[in-house]
């Protein structure tokens, strides 16, 4: 069941997606991969918890998953880096994205 939380995700998402361009395009795709990783590892997770008469979800979540890595992939091709200040940033945005799961699993 998606978050309530979504729409203001969306739009701080957006906000940031904004902001890692206007930086310039290393940090657009850094940004692209670092949530892709964080999600990529929430996904795994929940995929490990759900018991194996969850089947149909677990496929769904798996699925997800894939193209959440495939974004990654892409954002690496693209040239996403976390070699010198763009470690800082990949730090930054990971710990938004975690943030913004913990808040959406307990609202």
């Amino acid at each position: 069941k998606p978050t309530k939380l979504l729409p203001l995700w969306d739009l701080l998402g957006v906000g940031l997606g904004f902001s890692s361009a206007m930086i310039g395009k290393k940090a657009a795709m850094l940004c692209t991969a670092s949530v892709e990783e964080v999600i990529d590892k929430h996904y795994q997770n929940q995929i490990n918890n759900l018991s194996s008469d969850e089947k149909i979800l677990k496929r769904k979540i798996k699925k997800f998953r894939d193209d959440e890595i495939h974004h990654k992939n892409i954002a690496y091709k693209h040239g996403a880096s976390k070699e010198g200040v763009y470690s800082i940033l990949d730090k930054i945005i990971k710990t938004g994205s975690r943030l913004a799961i913990n808040i959406s699993e307990k609202i």
